[in-house]
């Protein structure tokens, strides 16, 4: 009844460790997410999710092997092997399941109680089901961290008031500028984090603001109903020549902001680089009159908002814990299972053998009536015995090898 024990895993980088020029060189497109999946059937890998956001590209896997997934992991990145043996992380049973449950819950986020995570958690676990790569241990595991979720958000307050990126983004103009009635502010994507800072600038007055996205037709969508001008990709030169707040959140592997954009400017410009990999070509900071400010220098960026989810983090891990401890108790009771089935199969093979020393000695009207009260008898102590180990499940080993020995069920 042995074998290898599955051990669940998580290796990745985040901004906790990892400096923005660098997360950029360990994003998964959705192309290579695919590729890791299948490469990871090959080796054998019982089960694996991938997440990959501005902060952090994480594998969770249920696996026997570690080494195996952290090739995998290094294998499909930009990075160099330096670059990954310096900054990722390898968590291992309980510190990949907590770190799952707080990342869901908004405790490890780049902006304390940012819960926009969870849907790309979901969404990734849903994929790799579709994809035959997602157990029942981890799909269970899931489930009890969606319900902790849930209830994270209805009996706290870590999420309650506007702490994002794009709140950040917004608080950190704020501070720069005394007032922004004399701005223009120019977004160019507009993705969930564009479409957020577009909201919260909305608070405000700003003398005119303007979207573009490489697909028009879904900026107008958000734009039009809130009376905002749109300009056309191409017209991303023309609309800087007088802009004086310039922000970038696209979803772009690579830069799509060069130094070349700024020539020939003569006013100093104010940018905020929202997107991981970067979309501002760095050199622009070089420029005269240009600022750039990536995410990282706006984690620094505070307010109320922030001291209050603060006060909710203990309340938040109490609840974590909660759901944590019914997982393990889940898990606990499945792997008595197989022991519980095997005493049930021995206890008949004893039923059956009795029967089959007997059968000459006895009528077939009588065997089918001994049979039937030696199985109805079986069942009665089989299920004495199976409520007897279910109440011990928290001593399973001992429980376990009890019953293996008692019964001789290796044999």
């Amino acid at each position: 009844m042995s074998k290898t024990k599955l051990k669940f895993i998580s290796v990745g980088i985040s901004h906790w460790k990892t400096p923005i020029d660098i997360r950029g060189d360990f994003s998964f497109s959705q192309n290579t997410i695919d590729t890791i999946l299948e490469d990871a059937k090959l080796l054998g890998i019982q089960s694996l999710f991938v997440i990959t956001t501005c902060n952090r590209s994480q594998f969770f896997a249920h696996t026997h092997n570690s080494f195996n997934l952290k090739e995998l992991f290094a294998k499909h990145t930009k990075a160099t092997k330096e670059q990954f043996e310096q900054y990722h992380f390898l968590l291992t049973e309980d510190e990949a399941v907590h770190q799952l449950f707080e990342l869901c819950c908004g405790l490890d986020s780049l902006m304390l109680g940012d819960l926009q995570i969870v849907s790309q958690v979901k969404d990734a676990a849903k994929f790799s089901k579709e994809k035959g790569m997602l157990d029942g241990y981890t799909h269970r595991l899931m489930q009890f961290v969606l319900q902790a979720y849930k209830d994270v958000r209805t009996d706290t307050a870590i999420n309650e008031g506007p702490a994002s990126v794009a709140h950040a983004a917004v608080l950190f103009i704020k501070q720069r500028y005394k007032q922004l009635t004399d701005k223009k502010i120019l977004l160019f994507g507009i993705g969930e984090i564009g479409k957020t800072t577009v909201k919260n600038l909305q608070k405000h007055s700003y003398k005119e603001m303007v979207l573009i996205n490489r697909t028009r037709s879904k900026v107008e969508a958000i734009a039009n109903p809130l009376g905002i001008r749109v300009a056309d990709i191409n017209q991303l030169k023309e609309e800087l020549s007088n802009t004086d707040i310039f922000i970038v959140a696209t979803g772009a592997f690579k830069p799509t902001v060069t130094p070349d954009h700024f020539s020939d400017l003569n006013h100093e410009m104010l940018l905020l680089d929202l997107s991981v990999p970067r979309n501002i070509d760095t050199a622009v900071d070089q420029l005269k009159g240009l600022e750039l400010i990536d995410m990282d220098q706006l984690n620094s960026i505070q307010d109320g908002t922030l001291e209050m989810r603060r006060k909710n983090i203990p309340k938040a891990r109490t609840i974590i814990n909660l759901h944590k401890n019914e997982f393990y108790d889940w898990v606990l009771m499945r792997n008595i299972s197989p022991t519980i089935l095997a005493l049930r199969e021995k206890l008949h093979s004893y039923r059956i053998d009795e029967l089959e020393q007997q059968k000459f000695r006895l009528s077939e009207e009588e065997l089918q009536k001994a049979d039937k009260l030696a199985t109805s008898v079986v069942n009665k102590i089989a299920n004495q015995a199976t409520e007897y180990i279910k109440s011990k499940y928290r001593h399973y080993d001992e429980m376990v090898k009890m019953v293996e020995e008692m019964f001789k069920l290796n044999s």
